[in-house]
């Protein structure tokens, strides 16, 4: 590993020196050296050092402080506070810039070292940390799902951008108010009983709930943390409504190609009658002289009831397609119990 870069602001320069000398023999490079803060924020502009070493107490219109104020919001980059004595109101004020430590001056050369060692680690984490935080919420914006993960409370901890889109100005601040309360629009009807019993059992849930003109499949799944964390409900909305859509459509155009082959059937059943009556009245008279017009009226009907029963063959593959998608669904229009078959022929 490369030897890390650092950068001192100090205001003494005789102190400065000692800490440069210091750290070169332990190994570090120095980027730089400043005595105020306003020159160390315009070198920053050019210069990234790994860390800064940053005496609390600067002259000048800038202290120590209103300097690492403004790394740290500018910048990111770790900072340790040098300081020979600091007062209670000056560290409450450090505390918000939220420094990696303090060194006390005159210091000792290895609690520096170690000091600085402890910062850069600790940075790397944190960046790492924001790193993966950054990849996951990606990989959550790339799918088309609304999803979000909730507390025990039902109180939302993350979303990602198309659950934001779909909760809108209905969307409060995280941690604030409970997901189930701003239900303005129908959405979250069914949300809170479902997360209780994921929480309580485990197991995940799926449901379908319709919004408005739109259906959602939702799914639920309960996340575990570490021992001692709360337990947590990953929520996922998948838009379904074209799949509903198709199935309404499919099944309109099922039922009508049903009720079209049932008024064939019953034409077939009409042109069957004229031959038959035909035969009885043939048969009534001299068989072996009328032998070959019977014959005839024979293979029509023959004819005639090849075709109804493909007709009920092709009819009853429609009428078990709608009764296994449909026959556990309210307002379904196909008879589960009907025990039809097609006509014996003759």
């Amino acid at each position: 590993m490369s030897a890390a870069t650092i950068f001192i602001v100090e205001d003494e320069l005789i102190e400065a020196e000692d800490i440069r000398q210091t750290l070169e023999k332990q190994g570090y490079h120095i980027a730089g050296i400043c005595r105020s803060g306003e020159s160390a924020l315009a070198a920053f502009k050019s210069i990234q050092p790994d860390l800064v070493l940053l005496d609390i107490h600067l002259a000048g219109p800038m202290d120590g402080i209103d300097t690492a104020e403004q790394i740290h919001t500018r910048y990111h980059i770790p900072v340790i506070f040098l300081t020979a004595h600091a007062d209670e109101a000056s560290l409450e004020r450090a505390k918000v810039t939220e420094p990696y430590g303090y060194v006390l001056k005159p210091f000792d050369e290895r609690e520096l070292r170690s000091s600085i060692e402890m910062a850069l680690y600790k940075h790397r984490m944190e960046e790492q940390v924001r790193e993966d935080a950054r990849t996951i919420r990606v990989l959550a914006n790339a799918i088309a799902d609304a999803v979000m993960l909730l507390d025990e409370n039902c109180q939302v901890i993350a979303l990602n951008d198309a659950m934001s889109r779909r909760l809108k100005d209905s969307y409060p601040l995280v941690h604030t108010v409970p997901a189930i309360q701003f239900d303005h629009d129908g959405m979250f009807t069914s949300l809170e009983s479902q997360v209780s019993a994921v929480l309580k059992t485990g197991i995940p849930v799926r449901f379908e709930e319709k919004r408005n003109d739109e259906w959602f499949e939702v799914s639920l799944h309960l996340v575990n943390g570490r021992e001692g964390q709360k337990k947590r409900v990953l929520v996922q909305y998948h838009d379904i409504t074209d799949h509903k859509m198709f199935e309404s459509q499919l099944k309109k155009e099922g039922i009508t190609q049903i009720e079209q082959n049932m008024e064939q059937f019953q034409i077939l059943n009409d042109q069957i009658r004229n031959p038959l009556q035909a035969i009885m009245g043939y048969v009534s008279l001299d068989c072996i002289h009328y032998r070959e017009r019977i014959m005839d009226q024979i293979a029509v009907i023959d004819t005639l009831v090849d075709r109804l029963d493909h007709g009920w063959v092709e009819s009853e593959k429609v009428r078990r397609f709608l009764l296994r998608h449909y026959r556990d669904r309210p307002g379904s229009e196909a008879d589960e119990t009907s025990n039809d078959k097609p006509p014996e022929g003759t």
